[in-house]
């Protein structure tokens, strides 16, 4: 997940770096329904228009509504497009590029640093039953008592 997440933040710095930035307008909504998804919940997505500099209209989906930019009919929002592929082309926004790079870090990261803290806490919990005087739970040498014969 990390490494995707590093990919897909590549694509979306190239993306921005080598885009043409424009306006575009939200025309209306498009209804997300996930094959297979037991979700019932709408998901909606809006419906960007925008023109490139040669005049073409282009209409593409844009991000969900429900993220944390609510956004309406009407509204007029950044668009970044690339002028060989003028249908390529993303809100200029956290959720239009940098959404799917941080969700995927965020549970690749999360995946990887509760194991990591899970088994620092078992070894803080091994260290603290270790009383003076016991055996080491990790010797090398089976039935090795480890203190000094006084003197």
């Amino acid at each position: 997940m990390i490494v995707l997440g590093f990919l897909k933040y590549t694509d979306s710095k190239s993306f921005a770096a080598t885009a043409k930035a424009t306006e575009g307008e939200v025309v209306g909504f498009e209804k997300y329904y996930a094959p297979g998804s037991s979700i019932r919940d709408d998901i909606y997505y809006a419906l960007v228009l925008y023109k490139t500099d040669s005049g073409q209209k282009i209409r593409f989906r844009g991000p969900s509504r429900d993220g944390p930019v609510k956004l309406r009919k009407g509204d007029q929002v950044r668009v970044l497009y690339r002028p060989e592929d003028p249908k390529n082309a993303r809100v200029d926004s956290f959720m239009g590029l940098w959404f799917a790079a941080a969700m995927l870090w965020a549970v690749g990261g999360g995946a990887v640093l509760i194991p990591l803290l899970t088994l620092w806490q078992a070894w803080k919990w091994v260290k603290r039953q270790e009383l003076p005087g016991q055996i080491h739970a990790f010797s090398n040498h089976p039935g090795e008592d480890r203190r000094k014969a006084p003197g």
